[in-house]
C-alpha cells in the first residue's frame, strides 16, 4: 500500500495513488491517520483519494467511524476526489468530499473561522 504523509500547520494529508478504495486500503488510511495523532495533536486530516475510481462499499462504516471520533474531538476529516461517481456515494454516507485541494484548504479554513465564532460568541 503506497501511502504518503504530508503534514503542515493547519492539517494532515494522507495521500494514495491507489485506484480502488477498498477494506484494506481504508484501514491503511485510518492506521496512517492513527499514527499520525499518536505522534501529535492534528484537527484536520485530508485524504486524497483523487486516483480512486472503484469504492467498496464495505469500506464506509470503517471511514465513518474514523470520521466520527475526530468531530467529537473537534476534527474534521475531508476527502479529496473529483470523480463524480465517488462523490456522489461518499456524499450519500455524509463524508465531507472536495474535488481539489484548494476547496479542501479553503473547507479547512471555514471550519476554524465558524468554531472561533461559536467560541467567541459562548
Amino acid at each position: 500500500m503506497n501511502l504518503s504523509i504530508e503534514k503542515t500547520e493547519h492539517f494532515t494529508q494522507i495521500s494514495t495513488s491507489e485506484n480502488a478504495l477498498h477494506e484494506k486500503l481504508a484501514e491503511a488510511l485510518v492506521n496512517k491517520a492513527k499514527e499520525a495523532l499518536s505522534k501529535e495533536e492534528i484537527t484536520y486530516f485530508i485524504f486524497d483519494i483523487s486516483e480512486v475510481t472503484t469504492l467498496d462499499v464495505n469500506c464506509i462504516s470503517l471511514l465513518q467511524d474514523f470520521g466520527s471520533a475526530m468531530q467529537e474531538n473537534l476534527g474534521l476529516v475531508i476527502f479529496k476526489n473529483e470523480n463524480p461517481t465517488i462523490h456522489q456515494v461518499m456524499s450519500e454516507h455524509d463524508f465531507v468530499i472536495v474535488p481539489s485541494q484548494s476547496e479542501a484548504v479553503e473547507y479547512i479554513y471555514m471550519d476554524q473561522l465558524e468554531k472561533q465564532f461559536l467560541t467567541d460568541s459562548e
